[in-house]
């Protein structure tokens, strides 16, 4: 996958776009953030970056170059991901996590992360339920990664555009809609295995409060699914267990309500299409240009 030349291309112009958006409610809302000013610095940080890989690195730079010019926003999400949890309170001061409960109730009768558990209490479903939840980080890295070492320059650029749209709407309605995971209630699922450990440690440096719904997770996995089906469909039969069980995962491991979950689903069926649309537009003014 090579880069013609040193100028912004379409990820770099929307993550740049994302963060514009995340530096105005910042200023907008300045009063009702804890240190708003530390915020302002990390996305002006986030926005140097983006500029300086894309006018420094071209398609003759090394391989490692290459893959930082081209996957470098999977980094960034990361720390687009921490910051909501550090704005989201601009407009809703609390969480909402009573409203999905009680929307849970309307819709099941009952809460499915804690049932689910319960069920299902054996050690073997939990370790494998921990490591389903543990292949998201290396679920949509993966694919971009074939698609890059593949030199499929159109498909890996479809794919990087729903996977960044589809990841920053998730963070904006972070920023408006805070709800908690089922963990802050009723805590984590019992396990004991070497995955249920792996997750502790990630979640004991990472987690946050208010980033569930929808569940960017399960969202993600719908984006990776998808164009797994377009574009590796030889994978297909092995990515498309990992994903449905990344899924039940979120639930049975109490990272997220059930609720979360389908909104996940909700928004990817959504946005995959707005974003093939509105990416193949842009690509055709640009060959026309």
């Amino acid at each position: 996958m090579a880069v013609k030349d040193r100028s912004l291309n379409i990820i770099d112009r929307f993550t740049l776009a994302y963060n514009a958006v995340v530096v105005s409610l910042v200023f907008l809302f300045h009063s009702r953030i804890p240190h708003w000013y530390l915020q302002v610095l990390l996305n002006i940080a986030m926005i140097a970056f983006v500029l300086l890989v894309a006018f420094v690195f071209g398609d003759r730079a090394a391989l490692a170059a290459r893959l930082v010019r081209n996957l470098y926003p999977i980094v960034l999400f990361l720390f687009m991901f921490e910051q909501t949890g550090s704005i989201n309170h601009i407009v809703v001061p609390g969480f909402c996590d009573a409203f999905i409960r009680q929307l849970e109730e309307d819709i099941f009768g009952f809460q499915p992360a804690i049932v689910f558990a319960q069920r299902f209490p054996q050690k073997w479903v939990a370790e494998y339920m921990y490591f389903s939840y543990w292949t998201y980080y290396l679920l949509f890295p993966g694919l971009g990664l074939f698609l890059f070492l593949r030199r499929a320059k159109t498909e890996f650029l479809d794919y990087m555009f729903s996977l960044c749209g589809t990841m920053y709407v998730c963070y904006l309605i972070y920023i408006f809609l805070p709800v908690r995971d089922p963990s802050f209630e009723i805590g984590f699922a019992p396990g004991s295995g070497p995955f249920a450990w792996i997750m502790s440690m990630i979640y004991r440096y990472f987690q946050i409060e208010g980033a569930a719904f929808p569940s960017s997770h399960v969202a993600a996995a719908a984006v990776v699914l998808y164009y797994t089906f377009r574009y590796a469909r030889a994978a297909l039969w092995a990515v498309c267990p990992i994903v449905v069980s990344l899924m039940v995962s979120t639930v049975y491991c109490h990272y997220h309500y059930a609720v979360d979950v389908l909104a996940g689903l909700v928004t990817a069926a959504i946005l995959i299409p707005l974003w093939r649309k509105i990416h193949a537009e842009l690509r055709r003014k640009s060959e026309m240009a």
